[in-house]
């Protein structure tokens, strides 16, 4: 399809992140009226920790994203509906980061959240790997594509790691989902030698 469907299909995805990003805020609630507000912002700590933490990894998705797209010269209906089924879990993530906020201590809620993120970064790299193979990435770019989905793929294990981690520990699970973070930047540098010859 041409360049400028492509555009829309951008701008369209730009334009469901953002909603789910701004949703997030909305898991935070205002104290109530309290005699003590500097504890009850205290109170807060934790659910602005779970916001910040979704918010980075929403905002890395969507650097991701707009990686991916920056390179194509070309779509099918497959990646359009690749795309959508990843915006479908981009939108579940205020669900998942209200759920796992709201029951801290819950292994399903954590597991929940993990589940969510990890299908999405499958997804994500279904995309890249799709795109290549396809041949929709613009000329000697497909191998920094490759290696970006090299790093989907560990991000995807980390997340599905997470879930049988929280049945043993919901802080294990959390420490998974914050080194999500952290080792991205190995994961890359190992994606970069994996394709290259």
């Amino acid at each position: 399809m041409e360049d400028r469907d492509l555009s829309r299909v951008v701008a369209f995805t730009d334009g469901v992140m953002a909603v789910a990003i701004t949703l997030l805020v909305l898991n935070i609630d205002v104290p109530p009226h309290a005699k003590d507000l500097d504890q009850a912002l205290v109170d807060l700590l934790p659910s602005v920790g779970a916001y910040l933490l979704s918010f980075a990894l929403v905002g890395r998705y969507w650097v991701i994203h707009h990686n991916l797209f920056e390179t194509m010269r070309a779509f099918d209906g497959t990646l359009m509906s690749l795309n959508l089924a990843f915006l479908a879990l981009i939108a579940l993530v205020p669900f998942s980061t209200d759920l796992s906020d709201s029951h801290r201590d819950d292994a399903i809620a954590a597991a929940v959240f993990g589940v969510i993120l990890g299908l999405a970064a499958l997804v994500n790299w279904t995309m890249s790997a799709y795109s290549v193979r396809r041949g929709f990435v613009r000329e000697g770019l497909a191998e920094d594509v490759a290696a970006r989905g090299t790093v989907g793929i560990g991000v995807a294990l980390l997340f599905f790691l997470s879930v049988p981690a929280a049945f043993l520990s919901v802080q294990l699970a959390q420490a998974l989902w914050i080194g999500v973070i952290v080792v991205r930047y190995p994961l890359r540098m190992l994606g970069r030698g994996a394709s290259s010859p």
